[in-house]
């Protein structure tokens, strides 16, 4: 045990030093990336110029930019449809540099606790701490991407329908999707088909605004409805009304289908208390009836 403290002690102590090292080098060099980071998803961001400090080594090392490689340009990919295709890569790196200065800080208080507890189960306990709040800072992530998209699917029939009308009705494509995004200020979808609305204002061509849309929204109906849209566009509206209706009618469907997977889910989400509550009821009922009926043998 004696060894173990030791050893915990001398690593603590060099993480400490290499921590504060870091901290005098970088902690005003990325005071602007650190600012945009939104506190609600992003843990203690005020410590992340220690990740991006290393992060930047890193790369000066290496001579080559962690963007590179597949998981990375995936792990992009799925950050823009939260925070933008302009601002996914500098979100990966955010996201990079939160774990890793999380790490970091936490990892040398984490070792000093089976000096504090002298016992093995403090290094368990330090390790665990240290990985806690990095894992928290992803999964606010991915839980983040998992709502928006929850969102835009629920909202995706209702648009759908809308547009479908406004183009059987005979209006044009562009003035209809304008005035289907215009429709509704609160709900996201509506929200990114007005940053595709000023994105086409802005010189994008439609093509390229439809991409960036469904990249954004990041769901399979999103890219095949960017697709007809992009028809739309190109051919006449009356030509693909057809399809946007079989469209209409299958997202009503799967929007029926997910509402029935998410009342299935919050039963056994319930299952699990209620269990508790029947094995907490039966220990109170039980034991003083087993204990009693002990005692009575005894006698």
């Amino acid at each position: 045990m004696y060894i173990l403290m030791l050893v915990c002690a001398a690593a603590a102590t060099a993480l400490t030093l290499f921590w504060l090292f870091l901290f005098l080098r970088y902690r005003k060099r990325y005071s602007n990336i650190i600012a945009k980071a939104d506190p609600k998803i992003f843990t203690l961001k005020d410590l992340y110029f220690i990740g991006l400090g290393v992060i930047e080594s890193y790369e000066r090392m290496k001579k080559k930019k962690i963007t590179i490689g597949e998981k990375a340009v995936e792990r992009i990919k799925r950050l823009a449809e939260v925070f933008g295709r302009n601002q996914a890569e500098l979100y990966y790196y955010i996201s990079k540099s939160a774990v890793i200065s999380l790490f970091l800080t936490f990892l040398p208080i984490g070792l000093t606790l089976p000096c504090l507890l002298k016992s093995p189960l403090g290094l368990l306990l330090g390790l665990l701490l240290a990985c806690v709040l990095p894992y928290g800072v992803n999964n606010s992530i991915n839980a983040t991407i998992e709502r928006k998209r929850g969102e835009l699917l629920d909202e995706f029939p209702n648009m759908v329908s809308k547009l479908t009308l406004l183009l059987n009705a005979g209006m044009k494509a562009r003035p209809a999707w304008d005035a289907v995004a215009e429709s509704d200020k609160t709900k996201k979808l509506y929200a990114e088909m007005r940053t595709a609305s000023r994105d086409i204002r802005e010189g994008m061509t439609i093509d390229a605004a439809m991409d960036a849309f469904a990249m954004r929204c990041g769901l399979k109906e999103m890219r095949k409805f960017a697709s007809i849209y992009v028809q739309a566009i190109n051919k006449s509206p009356m030509e693909v009304i057809g399809s946007m209706k079989t469209m209409s009618d299958e997202a009503w469907e799967q929007k029926k289908e997910n509402c029935k997977q998410k009342g299935e889910l919050a039963s056994q989400k319930l299952l699990i208390p209620n269990m508790i509550m029947f094995v907490g009821i039966m220990a109170v009922v039980v034991v003083p009836m087993v204990a009693s009926m002990l005692g009575g043998f005894g006698s």
